[in-house]
């Protein structure tokens, strides 16, 4: 596919540097754009839409896999914007400013989907309500977030959070709108691929996928998810965390890009050893167990790819990965392509597809 860039006006040498290494790192024929292409719309928390192109873009805000903070990837988070208009999912630590360095302002964002309740898909979440509340001064946009079990309650507990801050400035700079009444969560069911959302330009699919294992579902009532966008003309689904999973495989079938997580088999062999080394007990606490349990080897995708036949697939949530500009060898697509023989895309804060 051939290449594409904005049409730019004052960038900035660090910029212009920073994308082009961006695109040099990509390796590959997606469309790619630069994450700072359309800087000239402005960087305001108030006003018309973000100026974006139009079609269906994905936005990588975070890649990295896990609970990690550190300074070459943000946690979970990616943006679709379909004809500009942003759907954010997962909202792991590092989003905010993440959204901010691609240009996607949090006054746009409406719509919210979390596949799961783990902090590092929801960390930033009262952040950016509590953000979106304060910048929109007297006129706040609202947003609604969806979700699995404890969705609501965690939206409700993010308001709570930032209470202290509601009412001082009700009280000091006379605001009338309490959050609230202007914030949603939703608790969402999907045992089955279900519609659980509809708009004038996206139908969002989902279904559980294999992240929990059976024995901890019978003790609680959180789920993990998968979903699927079908915009105008593309669909694009987002594994979430998962082992290899049959739901997700029907969830994809036949989908444009698919969003996957990966474990390089490199760390997942490092991490069996560990667990032999432990005697490799199903209880107990264990996080190397409950990777292999729960996440996909580089393999698992390429198997769960060609099964649900799958133009694209994006690598995300990466565990495993090089630090960004090492000049290790790419350690996931090899073995992606072992059974999946369309594109493989290693995903990067910051690319667009």
């Amino acid at each position: 596919m051939k290449k594409q860039t904005g049409i730019v006006t004052g960038w900035s040498r660090r910029v212009l540097l920073k994308n082009m290494m961006l695109l040099a790192g990509a390796a590959t024929g997606a469309k790619l754009f630069p994450s700072e292409a359309f800087a000239q719309a402005g960087r305001g928390g108030r006003g018309a839409l973000a100026q974006q192109p139009a079609g269906s873009i994905l936005v990588l805000l975070g890649t990295q896999g896990g609970p990690n903070i550190n300074l070459t990837r943000s946690e979970s988070a990616s943006a679709l914007l379909v004809n500009g208009r942003p759907y954010l999912i997962d909202c792991g630590y590092g989003t905010l400013r993440a959204l901010l360095q691609a240009n996607i302002r949090l006054v746009d964002i409406v719509n919210v989907f979390i596949t799961h309740l783990h902090d590092d898909h929801t960390a930033d979440l009262a952040a950016f309500l509590t953000q979106k509340w304060t910048n929109g001064n007297t006129n706040p946009q609202r947003a609604a977030v969806y979700g699995p079990y404890g969705t609501a309650a965690m939206v409700e507990g993010a308001i709570a959070f930032f209470k202290g801050n509601t009412e001082i400035r009700m009280v000091d700079e006379g605001r009338t709108i309490r959050p609230e009444t202007i914030f949603s969560g939703h608790d969402v069911t999907a045992p089955k691929v279900s519609e659980v959302f509809r708009d004038d330009l996206v139908t969002v699919l989902a279904t559980e996928n294999a992240h929990f294992p059976d024995r901890a579902k019978e003790k609680m009532l959180y789920r993990s998810f998968a979903y699927r966008f079908n915009t105008p003309g593309k669909s694009f689904v987002f594994s979430g965390d998962t082992a290899y999973s049959a739901g997700l495989i029907e969830l994809a079938q036949g989908a444009d890009v698919l969003i996957c997580e990966a474990v390089s088999m490199a760390q997942r062999r490092q991490l069996e050893a560990g667990a032999r080394g432990t005697g490799g007990a199903a209880g107990g606490e264990s996080i190397g167990r409950h990777v292999l349990e729960t996440h996909s080897s580089t393999e698992d995708v390429g198997r769960m790819a060609a099964a649900a036949k799958v133009k694209t697939v994006v690598l995300n949530h990466l565990l495993g990965a090089p630090a960004r500009g090492a000049a290790d060898a790419d350690p996931f697509t090899a073995d992606v392509k072992k059974y999946f023989d369309g594109e493989v895309i290693v995903g990067n804060d910051q690319m667009r597809i």
